[in-house]
């Protein structure tokens, strides 16, 4: 099946070349949709694409991401950010699924490139060349492949979805990513981007409560606002909602954990592990707890845990397996 990439863009020249770059070969179209660029993108995406168009900006994500569909010629269509990219490899496998399936609509995983090893979920970047040097990643499903049809549109004025417009049982998950190097530019720091977002989720939020939405505003309002009691509230509300239920109750715990609300971040993360959910960090900061709470067994169970399930990087793995000998010494 023929596929349309489609994506909105304004000053992204930063990254854009790399990401048509890297799609032109695996699509039979590329839709650029530019809602104002003034840094030279648009001369970028000429030398991929005849096909761009401009849209004049409104604060609603959801009405340029519609524009840009309504402008794809082909029977399916995957929708990415200049700042994205997917592997060769990965691109194959997208071409040969379309082929062949009866489904509607397919999430990726969004690989969020970063630093952070404190960030919740947080893992190792199993491939350094991928990953643009950052050592690991937070990973969020996104629904970015569907069919071409007037009925499948976004919805949402930030952060929008086109989720609810495909019936569920004819959605699947895929673990290929889409490798977002969303901290690369530093001309444009996220901290900055997030607290404008923040402003535009939680008017958002207002009218349209959902739990993605609750939850992508938790993470500004920890990260980049360093506002923990929100951030807490507004996972615990995403788990209420039935958004990814065992990660936003870790994400809550994480919050309160960096508030030293210990006994309420320990009843968190019990609350997530019941639902079958575990990271790396989660584990880490489980086995700190214990510490606490004086269970040094329990607490090398958790450090190992850890690093069963991927660690947090060479030098914090170190520094766990020290542990780790220090407290079965002490047991």
């Amino acid at each position: 099946m023929p596929l349309s990439l489609c994506m909105i863009i304004k000053d992204e020249a930063f990254f854009l070349r790399d990401c048509l770059a890297a799609a032109a070969p695996y699509v039979d179209e590329l839709v650029v949709v530019d809602t104002g660029s003034a840094d030279g993108s648009r001369d970028i995406a000429t030398t991929f694409t005849p096909r761009i168009f401009d849209y004049r900006w409104h604060d609603d994500y959801a009405a340029a991401r519609n524009y840009s569909l309504a402008q794809a010629k082909h029977e399916w269509i995957l929708v990415l950010d200049a700042d994205e990219l997917i592997a060769p490899g990965d691109f194959a496998t997208l071409r040969q699924l379309i082929d062949t399936t009866e489904l509607d609509g397919f999430f990726l995983q969004q690989w969020n490139y970063n630093n952070d090893q404190t960030a919740f979920g947080w893992q190792p970047a199993p491939d350094q060349g991928l990953s643009r040097g950052f050592a690991g990643f937070t990973a969020n499903p996104i629904l970015r492949l569907f069919r071409n049809r007037a009925d499948i549109r976004y919805a949402g004025t930030i952060h929008e979805t086109v989720d609810e417009s495909i019936a569920v049982k004819h959605q699947a998950t895929l673990e290929i990513p889409i490798h977002h190097y969303i901290d690369a530019n530093p001309a444009r720091p996220r901290s900055a981007r997030s607290l404008r977002y923040l402003a535009l989720m939680e008017r958002e939020l207002a009218s349209n409560p959902t739990g993605r939405l609750y939850s992508i505003a938790a993470t500004s309002a920890m990260y980049h606002a360093s506002d923990y009691h929100r951030a807490r509230d507004y996972f615990v509300r995403a788990a209420e909602l039935g958004y990814r239920p065992g990660h936003s109750l870790e994400g809550a715990a994480e919050a309160s954990y960096r508030t030293q609300d210990f006994g309420h971040a320990s009843d968190l993360y019990q609350r997530a592990a019941g639902l079958g959910h575990n990271s790396p960090s989660m584990c880490l900061n489980r086995a700190n707890l214990a510490v606490k709470a004086g269970d040094h067994q329990g607490a090398a169970a958790l450090l190992q845990k850890c690093l069963d399930l991927g660690g947090l990087g060479p030098d914090i793995n170190a520094v766990i397996l020290r542990n780790m000998e220090s407290l079965r010494a002490r047991t």
